[in-house]
């Protein structure tokens, strides 16, 4: 951890305690925005490719979302949904080869992410977005979804069915849970501040936590689905999902890779290959 990060969490920390000081559901509430809250922007130069797309911009829920897109007369369309903290430019590397293959490509900016308005994200957000995209654009024939996008799209395809569509799903969210609990031992959460996020998801949303889970709607979906996780990965552990391995759900494949953790995975080489293949179903 970095000394600017440490400083970060120090700060987090401090406001946290003094809101939950004068109220436990006003700590909550603090707490809940820094969780929803991008801190670290990716500063990456544009990819080459990205110059050759159609730049856009999706209005949602009154803030401008920026999108790109490649090759929009294609029969076949894939929607690709970035994680936390990342934006349209790191998954540069699918495009080329899907493009090749016939198919067009949209990649969204998510809110408070890349070029896109607002500070903060929650999963509605996110859920929201791609709602938007396929009024304007129609059904996408795949969605490939990293992280934080796996568990929005995953809400998207159970309430707005498009079983034709593949899905691969690249060391999602799986439980979001999970993702709070990290954060609450990041920031050092007191156990009634951390009760009480739940309450203010349920609050806000009429769902409990528990609701926003990859595992509890993929044995629901009936789109073939690819699920690339790492033994390694410490953000969405892989304990989250190993239950589903056991059920042996027939209509999802699982690759399981080791030493690529969370971040780096979606960019190696074989993990590419095996999407690829998957989406364009063919093979090699």
């Amino acid at each position: 951890m970095t000394k600017r990060q440490q400083i970060m969490i120090a700060l987090l920390k401090t406001k946290i305690r003094l809101a939950s000081f004068v109220s436990i559901k006003w700590g909550a509430e603090v707490a809940f925005t820094m969780f929803s809250t991008p801190f670290r922007k990716s500063e990456n130069p544009k990819p080459a490719i990205f110059k050759k797309a159609e730049n856009f911009s999706l209005k949602v829920n009154g803030e401008n979302i920026n999108g790109y897109r490649w090759n929009a007369i294609a029969k076949k369309q894939l929607l690709i949904l970035h994680g936390f903290e990342s934006r349209a430019y790191k998954f540069d590397m699918y495009i080329g080869p899907m493009l090749a293959a016939g198919w067009g490509v949209v990649i969204m900016d998510a809110k408070a992410h890349g070029k896109s308005e607002g500070d903060s994200i929650i999963i509605p957000d996110y859920v929201s977005m791609i709602q938007h995209l396929e009024n304007d654009f129609g059904k996408f024939s795949a969605y490939l979804a990293h992280s934080f996008g796996g568990i929005a799209v995953s809400l998207h395809l159970e309430k707005a069915k498009n079983t034709a569509a593949r899905l691969v799903l690249i060391a999602p969210a799986t439980e979001t849970d999970t993702a709070i609990n990290l954060f609450s031992k990041i920031v050092d959460l007191k156990k009634e501040v951390r009760i009480a996020i739940n309450d203010l998801i349920l609050e806000k949303s009429g769902n409990q936590t528990s609701f926003y889970s990859v595992k509890r709607i993929v044995p629901k979906l009936e789109n073939k689905i690819l699920w690339v996780h790492d033994k390694n990965d410490k953000i969405t552990p892989l304990s989250d999902m190993e239950s589903l391995m056991i059920d042996q759900l027939s209509h999802v494949e699982f690759i399981i890779t080791e030493g690529f953790g969370h971040s780096r995975i979606y960019k190696e080489k074989e993990v590419i290959g095996s999407v690829i293949a998957f989406i364009t179903d063919n093979p090699s």
